[in-house]
């Protein structure tokens, strides 16, 4: 059933005109971009968003910070590189400043010094990540001003910061600005939120902003044209870029199954000598301690019914239909716990090079994810055509 959800309602999708790139996601640790394995895929794209948090509590330096000269040096040797803040205000449970307060001129001068030493650098700046998630749900509302918080910190952000570096430097190329990026946009309570809509309202009406930042991290496609049809909504024809993508919900719902649940989960399980009874999760720790073959881990997922296979295919003609003109994908494993329960979040089958999960090649290089490298391949070249 999931396998025909993925296709069934491709061609009721609307038509866009824009071209479909296609990059490499490395997430809020810049720190392991790692040209040699960029290299083995064409992609021209990289993406990142650092913890602020981390700067503005001294725990790392703007000036001095290795992952930030990561950027840097990717930038130098070709890549394109989409940057960005991630704001934690609730998990430090934090409200958002007020304008022109103490706090505020702290979080926006460690900006603009992060801005200062890779600001050259960028071609696409996204004004937050995941802030419908990350920020206080009071700042998400309309408060008794009339105004969202959020929205109008994300609109000081753009005014205070980011446009005055680069007026600042008008000998550099102006990167293209995006607001978000924001997840599950399918959920009706994420789209009833006050924050969520005046985000993509700002995108729509802000000149000085190219379009919208999303994410998605979804169980099927109705979910993922669900969410573009909210954006498309309120922001018909602006480009949205996608900085994440994944099957991760999907993953979520089925990892106590057992191996042995179906006569190809059996032969499974008989195959590497596995009990039918293991749980899906004792098999992911077993991934994430001892690390198993590429076979195996392609004979495990072939072997589950509710996987659908070429997903990446799938969200490409989707990017095509709505308008995404960049969508990067995760590259290298970062979260992988040894120990896998029923309610550990499924990361780590996602990256394009999960070597915290898969045996390495015989001259002891990361082996590459069975399940999406060539797609991957494939649709990053789609991309590059355009």
């Amino acid at each position: 059933m999931t396998r025909k959800i993925f296709t069934a309602i491709i061609a009721l999708l609307p038509v866009a005109l824009h071209a479909q790139e296609i990059g490499a996601n490395f997430n809020h640790d810049p720190e392991i971009i790692d040209l040699t394995y960029l290299r083995k895929t064409p992609v021209e794209w990289i993406r990142t968003t650092p913890y602020i948090f981390e700067y503005i509590r001294g725990e790392k330096d703007p000036s001095t910070e290795p992952g930030l000269q990561k950027v840097i040096d990717a930038q130098k040797a070709g890549y394109k590189v989409a940057f960005g803040f991630r704001w934690d205000f609730k998990k430090y449970k934090l409200p958002i400043p007020a304008p022109g307060s103490a706090e505020e001129k702290k979080y926006f001068g460690v900006a603009a010094a992060i801005l200062e030493r890779v600001g050259p650098y960028v071609s696409i700046f996204k004004l937050g990540n995941e802030p419908n998630l990350e920020t206080m749900e009071p700042d998400l509302q309309v408060n008794a001003a009339g105004i969202v918080p959020l929205v109008r910190f994300t609109e000081r952000l753009l005014n205070e910061v980011v446009l005055p570096y680069y007026k600042k430097h008008p000998a550099l190329k102006h990167p293209d600005i995006y607001a978000g990026s924001l997840p599950a946009l399918f959920e009706k309570v994420q789209q009833q939120k006050p924050g969520v809509a005046g985000l993509i309202r700002l995108a729509q009406e802000n000149r000085n902003i190219r379009g919208l930042s999303i994410h998605l991290h979804i169980s099927d496609s109705l979910e993922m044209d669900e969410a573009f049809r909210f954006v498309r909504s309120i922001m018909p024809h602006k480009p949205i870029i996608v900085p994440e993508f994944s099957l991760f919900r999907l993953y979520n719902r089925h990892v106590s199954d057992e191996l042995g649940d179906s006569p190809a989960g059996i032969s499974f399980a008989s195959k590497y000598h596995y009990a039918p009874g293991m749980k899906l999760y004792e098999w992911y720790s077993k991934a994430n301690t001892e690390r198993v073959s590429a076979a195996e881990w392609a004979d495990m997922f072939a072997s589950r019914s509710w996987f659908p296979p070429h997903f990446m295919q799938t969200y490409y003609r989707y990017f095509q239909r709505y308008g995404v003109v960049l969508a990067t994908y995760g590259f290298l494993s970062q979260s992988a716990p040894a120990k896998v329960g029923p309610k550990t979040p499924i990361w780590f089958v996602n990256p394009i090079f999960p070597m915290k999960s898969l045996q390495p090649q015989a001259d002891g290089s990361f082996t590459p994810n069975p399940l999406w490298f060539d797609d991957f391949v494939d649709i990053v070249n789609h991309g590059n055509k355009k």
